[in-house]
């Protein structure tokens, strides 16, 4: 079973932390979520190397209709080149998949059944639109999914309302494959600090706040009768 304190020490990764994956150090450098009005949301952090090499690390939530119950699934993702996927959908309209796609996407067009990348099969699973929010801002966003014939293996085609489209190669993980979780120390210490100074003012405008209610019954009491 999955450790439930690993994967809340996921969930509090932020930018500046780190955490250890197939024994490299990888550093958070960012973190967005993203949601659509059935129930379906990811939590997202991109993760980096040394080498500047970067993953995503995705928990995502999905609730079933026929049986009403939530699933936690993690994934790692990594983007891929346009070039690497290919499908019979386009011989007919162009070589050019990467703008095809994405008017099709966002224009709601029906997916194509199924996409080849990386030397593997995708097969069409499961689309979402919804809205994708980080520290910038948020953004529309529509995602077709699509899986292998083991299902061990998604491809995922993300199109984004300002034009771009990318193409992620995506594997199943577990909670507890993470370890090492490091909170940077100083983001940690600038957060209390700030928790501190946002307490004290405060308790400090209420405190003159009261003085203020104080002197004001005071006045009302002596010449209250004029």
């Amino acid at each position: 079973m999955p450790s439930v304190f690993t994967q809340a020490q996921l969930q509090h990764l932020r930018a500046g932390d780190r955490v250890t994956y197939g024994g490299v150090q990888w550093d958070v450098v960012d973190y967005s979520s993203y949601d659509d009005d059935d129930g379906y949301a990811t939590e997202e952090w991109l993760l980096k190397t040394k080498n500047a090499r970067s993953y995503y690390l995705l928990r995502e939530v999905d609730s079933e209709e026929e049986e009403p119950k939530t699933i936690v699934n993690w994934y790692l993702s990594e983007e891929i080149s346009s070039s690497s996927v290919s499908s019979d959908n386009f011989s007919n309209f162009s070589d050019n998949l990467q703008y095809m796609m994405l008017r099709a996407m966002l224009e709601g067009e029906q997916p194509y059944p199924y996409l080849r990348a990386l030397g593997r099969e995708f097969y069409f699973e499961s689309q979402t639109a919804g809205t994708y929010r980080n520290d910038a801002g948020k953004d529309s966003r529509t995602t077709w999914d699509y899986w292998d014939q083991n299902h061990l293996w998604n491809l995922a085609i993300e199109a984004w309302e300002d034009g771009d489209i990318h193409f992620y190669s995506t594997k199943k993980v577990n909670p507890q494959d993470f370890s090492e979780v490091k909170t940077d120390t100083k983001k940690a210490s600038f957060t209390s600090t700030s928790e501190r100074l946002r307490k004290s003012e405060l308790k400090e405008t209420q405190i003159i706040m009261a003085w203020i209610l104080t002197i004001g019954g005071i006045i009302l009491m002596i010449f209250g009768g004029w």
